[in-house]
């Protein structure tokens, strides 16, 4: 159930100027997180308020997944989606990096190699994307460092970013959900913004947010729990806390319905 702080929150961005933005991330936010990210899903309920929503206002999701995947768990016609942490977008941008991807396809595959050769039980764990591998191990928490051995040092042209039960190389790219934010922000010439994450890679996403708040932007930031695994800074750069997609999607709801939609 939401709490009297948040409907506060939630009614002080519908009521804030227009262009108006809700930017989401997905797994773990929109998305109950499961061991297998590809057997992850949006729930019918929350698809259908995300196509109301967009109705009215520009609803963007802003997640690791790669476009083309993020884009089956979000079918959603109206509702703008930025993959690869901000590498891929339906907008071109100046803030927005370009990628080699003839090169970052090389340095990829010596990066799956390494650590297969050293995991070998990972296999089911290496998420390919279209610019990145994602290697999972929330099922064998104990292929963490093994894992981390093997990337170390990174094949030429890569960075390691980190999440929740997973590691992942992608281009070593000015990227970002900052950086995706903030050209998404500046597309769209939005003065009221909600935004929502979870994870470690939603704080960046968090701060560019409260920077454009001192730029006079009305700024909500909700942070999605998700236990133990929560990185600490979610909460303290968030404005309240919801503590399960479901609540997540209770807060989309009550926008919807301040909104009228």
């Amino acid at each position: 159930m939401l709490t009297s702080e948040a409907m506060h929150a939630l009614r002080s961005f519908v009521e804030g100027p227009a262009p108006r933005l809700v930017a989401t991330d997905l797994d773990g936010t929109l998305a109950p997180i499961v061991e297998r990210p590809q057997d992850a899903r949006v729930p019918p309920s929350t698809l259908a308020v995300l196509d109301r929503l967009a109705e009215a206002i520009t609803v963007a999701v802003i997640t690791g997944r790669d476009l083309n995947t993020a884009r089956r768990m979000v079918p959603c016609e109206g509702v703008v989606v930025i993959g690869s942490h901000g590498l891929e977008a339906s907008f071109e941008s100046p803030l927005l990096p370009e990628v080699d991807r003839v090169a970052l396809a090389a340095a990829l595959e010596e990066a799956e190699e390494r650590v297969l050769e050293a995991a070998p039980t990972i296999y089911l764990g290496i998420e390919r994307k279209a610019i990145s591998t994602a290697f999972h191990y929330r099922t064998a928490p104990e292929l963490e460092p093994v894992i981390r051995k093997a990337l170390t040092p990174l094949p030429k042209g890569l960075r390691l970013r980190e999440g929740r039960m997973v590691l992942e190389v992608l281009p070593d790219a000015r990227g970002g959900k900052d950086v995706a934010l903030l050209a998404l922000q500046e597309h769209l010439k939005a003065r009221s913004l909600l935004i929502m994450g979870d994870d470690l890679t939603d704080v960046a996403m968090f701060r560019a947010g409260r920077g454009l708040r001192d730029q006079g932007c009305t700024v909500v930031i909700a942070g999605v729990s998700g236990g133990p695994e929560t990185p600490p800074e979610i909460g303290e750069l968030a404005d309240f806390m919801l503590h399960s997609p479901e609540e997540v999607l209770e807060a989309l709801q009550y926008v919807a319905r301040l909104l009228g939609v």
